[in-house]
């Protein structure tokens, strides 16, 4: 059987390269926006380079380290750009609210202005698209265990018995499509006890993640010892089985 494999955050990637490239088109615009017609000579330009405040120098870098975590479809590394995306967004408002550009021309004003638009649109972007293309089992720190599309049948105890079918399985969780209803009591449980007849009769012990339209997501607790080695035994048989049926 093949691993479950995540949507490819194609949009996300070419958003991270315009987040890179950013500051130095940003830079560029500025000093050409100067008035002065030899701006691109070497010599002028480093000395516009060395004029750059310590502020402008820190949403600059923010943004291209955005740019760097974006590319790394991971937790940790979205919510850091978040968080980059943030403090940019709160010192080019604070700038042009303190009125700090009333003295510079209408085109750096505009310029300002349209980068705290395009940073906050874009952050509203990347908090929205996290949602297909990320892993919500991995840890901070850490990936999350492959998991796999295979189907075996497991029973859910809960306040009552509820049969079902498991749609993904990892060392760490399982998805189970139940066949009825959770009802009553067991909606408000937050672990259960799994059974599955085809892996030896294991029992463990689970923490209820989501439940939604009949489908489970749940996390092993202290999955150890010999149930951890039957469940191993199983994947790596049932999936090497699947490479050679698609062989």
């Amino acid at each position: 059987m093949s691993e479950t494999q995540l949507k490819r955050p194609t949009a996300v990637y070419l958003l991270a390269l315009l987040f890179v490239f950013a500051p130095v088109g940003n830079l560029l615009l500025s000093f050409s926006n100067s008035g002065d017609p030899d701006w691109f000579h070497f010599d002028v330009m480093a000395g516009y380079l060395s004029s750059v405040s310590f502020l402008d120098w820190a949403w600059l870098g923010l943004v291209f380290v955005t740019g760097i975590l974006l590319f790394k479809p991971h937790k940790t590394t979205w919510t850091l750009s978040l968080v980059c995306l943030l403090i940019v967004t709160s010192i080019n408002t604070y700038r042009l609210v303190n009125g700090e550009f009333n003295t510079m021309g209408a085109g750096i004003k505009a310029q300002l202005g349209f980068s705290i638009f395009a940073t906050v649109s874009c952050l509203l972007i990347t908090i929205y698209s996290r949602f297909p293309y990320l892993d919500r089992r991995a840890g901070w720190f850490l990936s999350a265990a492959h998991r796999y599309n295979l189907r075996t049948p497991v029973s859910v105890v809960a306040q009552d018995i509820y049969e079902g079918v498991t749609a993904s399985v990892s060392v760490s969780g399982v998805l189970i499509h139940l066949q009825r209803n959770m009802e009553g009591p067991s909606l408000d449980l937050q672990y259960v006890d799994l059974i599955f007849p085809e892996i030896r009769n294991m029992k463990v012990k689970a923490r209820v993640v989501e439940y939604r339209d009949n489908n489970l997501r749940l996390k092993f607790k202290d999955l150890k010892g010999a149930s951890r080695g039957y469940l191993l035994d199983w994947l790596q048989s049932h999936s090497e089985t699947g490479v050679k049926k698609n062989a």
